[in-house]
């Protein structure tokens, strides 16, 4: 078997894996979910804030899905800051990929057991993998929030690989979980969190209202039309009306939702279907009953 055709039945066998079990987190249909009494002033609130920009999705994405088997090595992650620790070691080959920008983000997916590793900050090098934070989960089982104060691969500490939009699942034309939003830095909050989330980025808010709380879950309006969405953005547009999205991390100045380079390493993803995507704004959105908000100490 030629290195392709194995790395392909290595995909094959790892997208067996669940994306944590049904009617979870990530896996709960929201469309008649219940919208939170104070929805409109969070939305407002993130406008005055300076929340105008469309939704963004990366035509070249920068993040990639590397799957381990039986024989990838296991490595002890060398802690780069002594209050994140690592509670096991991780799958990790020589030729896995990490993301080139400066967050470092690093996932990786086991087939056969289906745990799921995830690392921000991540470097490789002299045989060493060491990283800023990160979490372990096995997709088998319910999503677990971490522990308060405790970031995952992303600030909120959500898990970055249940969020993605995945090549895969699009080609499809289905996208069948929530998704992980990165909202425009200083439009929420600063300290507080929900469940599921476990933490934040502590950046300051720049406006004066409510700050929604990381790991709020929001869900655009059914109402909203997407009949001329191209392929790629119309299945995306679906999973934000069917599962939503959940703030999980901040960016720039955008929007962002994460996606994911091909298994096989290509980029079919088209930037003039992806672009519809920016005609979505906040203001598009309700945000869903929040449940015991929490800060961060």
């Amino acid at each position: 078997m030629t290195w392709l055709g194995a790395f392909a039945l290595l995909a094959v066998v790892a997208f067996d894996c669940p994306f944590f079990v049904a009617n979870d987190y990530y896996t709960r249909q929201i469309a008649q979910a219940p919208i939170d009494p104070r929805s409109d002033r969070y939305i407002d609130s993130m406008v005055r804030a300076g929340n105008t920009a469309g939704f963004w999705v990366a035509a070249k994405p920068v993040e990639y899905i590397n799957v381990a088997d039986a024989s990838t090595p296991r490595r002890q992650i060398r802690q780069k800051v002594r209050y994140h620790r690592f509670d096991t070691t991780y799958p990790w080959s020589a030729d896995f990929r990490i993301e080139p920008l400066s967050d470092g983000h690093a996932i990786v997916v086991q087939s056969g057991s289906c745990d799921l590793y995830e690392t921000y900050d991540t470097a490789f090098a002299g045989g060493v993998l060491s990283a800023y934070s990160g979490a372990h989960w096995n997709l088998r089982r319910a999503f677990t929030p971490l522990a308060p104060n405790n970031p995952s691969a992303m600030a909120s500490g959500l898990s970055m690989y249940a969020g993605m939009i995945r090549w895969e699942e699009v080609a499809r034309g289905s996208v069948d979980h929530a998704l992980n939003w990165a909202a425009p830095a200083g439009t929420v909050a600063q300290f507080s969190f929900v469940r599921p989330a476990s933490d934040t980025d502590q950046l300051a808010f720049k406006g004066t209202g409510l700050q929604l709380p990381y790991g709020a879950h929001l869900r655009l309006r059914a109402s909203f039309d997407i009949s001329k969405f191209g392929p790629q953005s119309k299945a995306i547009a679906r999973a934000m009306k069917t599962y939503g999205i959940y703030l999980a991390d901040t960016d720039r100045s955008d929007n962002a939702l994460y996606n994911a380079l091909a298994l096989d390493g290509s980029n079919p993803w088209n930037a003039r279907d992806l672009a519809s995507l920016s005609s979505i704004r906040i203001s598009d959105f309700d945000v869903l009953k929040l449940d015991r908000i929490q800060s961060v100490r």
